[in-house]
């Protein structure tokens, strides 16, 4: 569980079955990418999670208990078709809005936070940015705020644009983790990450899109007209209530195309062959 109770040890990067089982469906996730890149003609990029982040008490990437892996972030994807951005967060907190409920504010439970964008990406030192946060690190300028984060089927959303940071605070219309987690010191979670818009300050526009929650996938969709991003150089910064994983970065989107109908063919027997060699590896290893 997380954020995790102070009354047990924990070791971050440790992992169950769960984790493994993540890490095979990660891996088939990409493989089904890069074949839709080959026949879209498109080159694939991914976002691994390589970003810590500040506060997170010396546990490294995910901040949980012994094999708690509910919170794990693996990776990201985006593409753009037209004016419309769609990017995929694979995470095993996927499903699971609303637990831990006695941690957080209002009792409302644990829920997905909003996609954070920028053009470009400045974060606050390197390696792991194990000292980057929402005062110092990356001015994040638009958010797509989720309508009901809570909702483990998804919903539909809107782009906000935030205001100008300052040298004391880089985020002034973020809500932080520390916003929704009210633990009176019974539990540790990552401090000072930016959630979700702050609403009371920032600007809603025009841009409307939705969002899902998949199997170990969230994805948005939304309308890029008239924002002032690049989608070739994309800042990325999601996290859940917790901030207990983060993932953070850049990924330039791929754009995407329709497949001929004979590509598409060729596309759908790639996958299926890709999906049949990882149920066979599965079998092989349960033997």
């Amino acid at each position: 569980m997380s954020p995790h109770r102070k009354n047990r040890d924990a070791s971050p990067g440790q992992t169950g079955k769960q984790g493994t089982f993540m890490k095979a469906k990660w891996s088939l996730w990409l493989a089904a990418l890069s074949l839709s890149a080959v026949f879209s003609g498109a080159s694939a990029t991914v976002l691994h999670d390589s970003y810590n982040g500040s506060n997170g008490h010396n546990y490294g990437d995910v901040v949980a208990n012994p094999g708690v892996d509910t919170f794990n972030v693996e990776g990201l994807t985006s593409s753009i078709a037209g004016n419309r951005l769609t990017v995929s967060i694979y995470t095993n907190f996927a499903g699971h809005a609303g637990v831990d409920s006695q941690y957080t504010t209002n009792h409302t439970g644990i829920g997905y936070g909003d996609l954070f964008l920028s053009t470009g990406w400045s974060p606050y030192g390197s390696g792991n940015y194990n000292s980057d946060n929402a005062a110092n690190g990356n001015h994040w300028t638009y958010a797509f705020s989720l309508d009901d984060p809570l909702n483990n089927t998804g919903g539909n959303g809107t782009i906000y644009a935030l205001g100008a940071g300052n040298s004391r605070n880089h985020n002034p219309d973020a809500l932080l983790s520390d916003h929704f987690i009210n633990c009176s010191g019974r539990c540790t979670y990552r401090n000072g990450q930016e959630v979700a818009v702050n609403k009371n300050r920032a600007t809603a526009t025009s841009n409307t899109g939705s969002w899902s929650v998949g199997d170990g996938v969230l994805n948005f969709s939304f309308d890029l007209t008239g924002l002032d991003l690049d989608p070739e150089d994309l800042g990325f910064h999601w996290t859940m209530y917790c901030g207990n994983d983060v993932i953070e970065g850049l990924d330039g989107a791929t754009v995407t195309s329709v497949p001929e109908p004979g590509s598409w063919g060729m596309f759908v027997l790639g996958l299926g062959l890709i999906s049949l060699g990882v149920l066979r590896q599965r079998k092989a290893v349960r033997k």
